[in-house]
């Protein structure tokens, strides 16, 4: 088996990004690997081109933000990670695929489903585009519920 020594996380700003980054930060700590936390703008398809120059800035600061609160999460648990941001028409799996195979990741923490729902019912998960081409070993972060009695 390869060494782990690049962990690769998307963050979308979901429920299961602090999940994720949590397990990121075990691992991390555990195989003393680097973290990359990866946030890709998924650019919307437009019949209005003028308008798209103030949509992409609006989701490109949104997604700022988004990767300023996941490495502000990261720190809390004691790892320096870095950010890193695409942008991406169609589904982002192949772009954050793409990401890994590029950076050499040897692990993509990612989680179960993600924000844009929608997104997901018409062009498929995230989650399973990834899982179907990394290069590399994918763990998925699921969201436990507590047992019902």
């Amino acid at each position: 088996m390869a060494t782990v020594d690049k962990i690769l996380v998307p963050v979308d700003g979901s429920d299961y990004m602090a999940k994720e980054i949590e397990v990121a930060c075990q691992f991390s700590r555990l195989l003393s690997a680097a973290v990359t936390l990866f946030h890709v703008v998924a650019m919307p398809v437009t019949s209005e081109p003028a308008s798209m120059p103030e949509v992409s800035k609006q989701l490109e600061d949104a997604g700022n933000k988004i990767l300023a609160e996941a490495q502000r999460m990261a720190a809390g648990c004691g790892v320096q990670a870095r950010t890193e941001m695409d942008f991406s028409v169609g589904n982002p799996g192949m772009r954050i695929v793409k990401k890994a195979e590029g950076m050499g990741a040897g692990m993509i923490i990612i989680g179960a489903k993600g924000k844009n729902r929608l997104r997901e019912i018409l062009m498929g998960s995230v989650a399973n585009a990834v899982v179907n081409n990394a290069p590399c070993l994918v763990l998925v972060v699921r969201l436990c519920e507590p047992a019902r009695a």
